[in-house]
């Protein structure tokens, strides 16, 4: 028997004043202000509107909190808000903030709430898993943290197990692709420079396509495209192209990671593969290719970041062991919706 079976782990109600509570949201509070050198930007939040608080008992002592707020008025009719989620430091890893949030979904439907809304931040990665793990989506950033570049909002529509869920707005259903074209092992892999011309070709294919999801990252300038390329190929070390019948479908990059990452890191950048080609697993086997070149490089992880309007990729890259990670200082401000992911190779 382990020693957190034979300790006593209780989740009970109590009041948003409570005193044991107050001390969590305290220490919360405490610890973001440490991260992000700032106040929480709902440091001064009150219980108004709250219909849960939720304080988590290991052998009679308060380790863990988390709250519900009803804000149907603010964001539709059902809809709650998870806010103050907190496990303190010498009780983490141990799944009690998963504890928790069941806890508190399970609180939102006694409350008729069945969606739920929350923001934390890229300096928080491990949070970002729980979510993820949890069924969360990612969604754009509502109410005070829009324009925030450090926050990140997410939602989950509560249901029935025997009911599918329906997307709602800014949220995007994963769904699953057929394909009856050709095995992944027809394709013919090539090792390319990066300014390849096939290469370019693919990679111009997929900022094209993205550009409707990402108006933000929208080229000022017509050459907008040719700048960017030729900056990011200065740190390429080995690109990757598929051929199908001798016609380009798909590429990836190797890349050195910025010095922010530290040493024996490699970037995985600009996995591309064409409209025609997808669901054959072609994406899966150049993500593979990409951590063996890396390996063979002496690398010990790669590192990623993805859009949050882009949720096949982020599904794709947590099949394959990637976990958000906290990226290096600042590059937030420059890519205001992405999530960062990282695997030990």
């Amino acid at each position: 028997m382990t020693a957190q079976a034979e300790q006593d782990v209780r989740v009970e109600h109590v009041a948003w004043d409570d005193a044991d509570a107050d001390a969590l949201r305290a220490a919360q509070q405490a610890e973001l202000r440490e991260r992000y050198d700032d106040d929480d930007i709902g440091h001064t939040m009150t219980g108004d509107g709250i219909v849960a608080m939720l304080l988590l008992r290991v052998d009679g002592r308060a380790v863990a909190c988390g709250a519900l707020r009803d804000v149907s008025d603010e964001h539709g009719p059902g809809t709650g808000e998870l806010k103050r989620m907190y496990v303190r430091p010498d009780a983490r890893g141990r799944g009690l903030s998963r504890q928790v949030l069941t806890a508190l979904e399970d609180a939102a439907a006694e409350h008729a709430l069945d969606r739920l809304v929350l923001e934390t931040g890229v300096l928080q990665p491990e949070a970002i898993g729980l979510y993820l793990a949890a069924g969360y989506h990612p969604v754009e950033n509502y109410g005070e943290y829009v324009g925030v570049v450090e926050s990140r909002c997410f939602a989950k529509l509560l249901r029935p197990a025997s009911s599918p869920a329906t997307p709602a707005a800014g949220e995007r259903a994963i769904q699953p692709r057929t394909h009856a074209g050709p095995t992944p092992a027809a394709d013919a892999v090539e090792r390319v420079t990066w300014d390849h011309p096939d290469a370019v070709a693919l990679r111009r294919a997929m900022v094209d396509e993205l550009a409707p999801l990402y108006p933000e990252h929208a080229f000022g300038e017509s050459d907008g495209f040719e700048h960017l390329d030729a900056e990011q190929g200065t740190s390429a070390v080995t690109t990757f192209l598929v051929r199908h019948d001798g016609i380009p479908v798909a590429c990836v990059t190797h890349r050195r990671a910025s010095a922010g990452w530290g040493a024996g890191v490699a970037e995985l950048k600009r996995l591309y593969v064409a409209p025609a080609a997808r669901g054959l697993g072609t994406a899966r086997r150049l993500v593979g290719l990409v951590e063996d070149d890396a390996r063979a490089q002496g690398a010990a992880r790669v590192v990623l970041d993805t859009g949050i309007r882009q949720p096949e990729a982020i599904a794709l890259y947590r099949r394959l062991g990637y976990r958000p990670v906290t990226p290096p200082a600042g590059s937030w401000e420059a890519l205001p919706v992405s999530l960062w992911f990282a695997r030990d190779v």
